[in-house]
């Protein structure tokens, strides 16, 4: 029963990493762009 859990789990979490690794890498460039014009003026 586990196992058949993790098959079903595992492509959710394949999907989700697909889709939030380019919006955290998306905001973490926004995030430094922010805090280096902030520093800047």
């Amino acid at each position: 029963m586990s196992d058949n859990h993790f098959e079903g789990h595992f492509p959710e979490e394949a999907e989700q990493n697909e889709i939030g690794g380019p919006v955290l890498f998306s905001l973490i460039i926004l995030g430094m762009s922010v805090l280096l014009i902030w520093a800047a003026s």
